[in-house]
Formats: structure tokens, sequence, C-alpha cells
């Protein structure tokens, strides 16, 4: 037994919502690749050198520690 599938505007609108979402997250990744190490150019983490010089995750999971230790 099928169930029919009401499509409404309301279904339109969500649904072109996720379809824009997941384009910009797809252009997103083509640009920027695997790594956002470019969100921190000028902040001392290395990353307008590109993944290879970026210590952002490194410097991120020593911050973590630190909060742990306390």
């Amino acid at each position: 037994m099928l169930v029919p599938i009401e499509i409404t505007p309301a279904t339109i609108l969500v649904a072109v919502a996720v379809i824009v979402l997941v384009v910009l997250a797809f252009r997103r990744l083509i640009v920027r690749g695997m790594c956002d190490c470019h969100d921190h150019c000028g902040d001392g983490a290395g990353g307008c050198k590109g993944c290879k010089g970026c210590s952002a995750a490194a410097d991120m999971v020593r911050k973590m520690e630190q909060a742990a230790e306390h």
C-alpha cells in the first residue's frame, strides 16, 4: 500500500532551503578543501600557509587540555 505524498508550498520551501544549503556546503568544500585554516589568517595560527602550516587544530587541542586541567 503506497502512501501518497502531498507537495505543499511549505514542503517546496523546505526542499529549496535544503538544496541551497547543500549547494553552499559543497561550494565551500570545493573552494576551501577539508582545511578551514584560512579562517585563522593573521592570528598567529599559521593559517595563511595552508593546512601543512596550520597549527590551529593543535592550538585548539592544547587549549581544551588546559581547560580540562582546571
